[in-house]
């Protein structure tokens, strides 16, 4: 091969190499065609919309007792307060009324009862005070005869429009006692419309 030939091939040759390298480098910077794709983990928290159950306590069930008006208790006094009155407090009607003796400087004994009769002993769950006039207090006692001992089934609560008394578990009797433990500082006496009574539920 001449000299002029072997020129020609040699700069042919370069050309080819640097066309190559040329191909190489465009590749490289544009990614060469090839993709990396990258995914990006996606975490998803579900948000429960429901809403947390609660379980209110059922109320107990009870059965009503009747009630008939036996008089008064007075063991500290002269053994009676307004006995006759006693029949108004059991007889459905809230404008009727037992009262206490007018105490006009208030006891100056430890209280006084309204003595009602539920005609059999039974055990008893609860009791209902229904006053005209908020200032007294009372408490709940019960007992198996109409002179005495009764036993103080209840703590001491104020008297003010209707007042629940639940009693000791396993109370029993015969009588029930509201054991009057003041009265009004202004009115001097203590007024009870109405008293229920119930036993529990069979």
């Amino acid at each position: 091969m001449g000299t002029m030939s072997r020129m020609a091939a040699g700069i042919a040759l370069a050309a080819f190499l640097v066309a190559m390298l040329v191909i190489v480098v465009v590749s490289a910077t544009s990614g060469g065609g090839g993709s990396t794709t990258t995914t990006a983990a996606r975490t998803t928290t579900q948000v429960s919309t429901t809403q947390p159950t609660t379980t209110a306590a059922t109320p107990a069930k009870t059965t009503p007792v009747e009630l008939t008006g036996a008089g008064a208790y007075d063991p500290e006094g002269d053994r009676h307060e307004n006995d006759d009155l006693a029949p108004l407090a059991v007889d459905g009607d809230a404008s009727t009324f037992w009262k206490t003796e007018h105490y006009l400087h208030g006891f100056s004994k430890t209280g006084v009862g309204l003595l009602l009769d539920a005609g059999r002993r039974r055990p008893l769950s609860k009791v209902v005070v229904v006053t005209d006039a908020a200032g007294a207090s009372a408490r709940i006692e019960l007992g198996d005869s109409a002179t005495g001992p009764f036993d103080p089934v209840s703590v001491e609560r104020p008297l003010n429009g209707r007042t629940a008394f639940p009693l000791t578990r396993g109370a029993a009797g015969r009588y029930v006692v509201v054991w009057v433990t003041a009265v009004p500082q202004a009115a001097g006496e203590a007024h009870i419309t109405e008293v229920r009574a119930f036993s529990p539920a069979t």
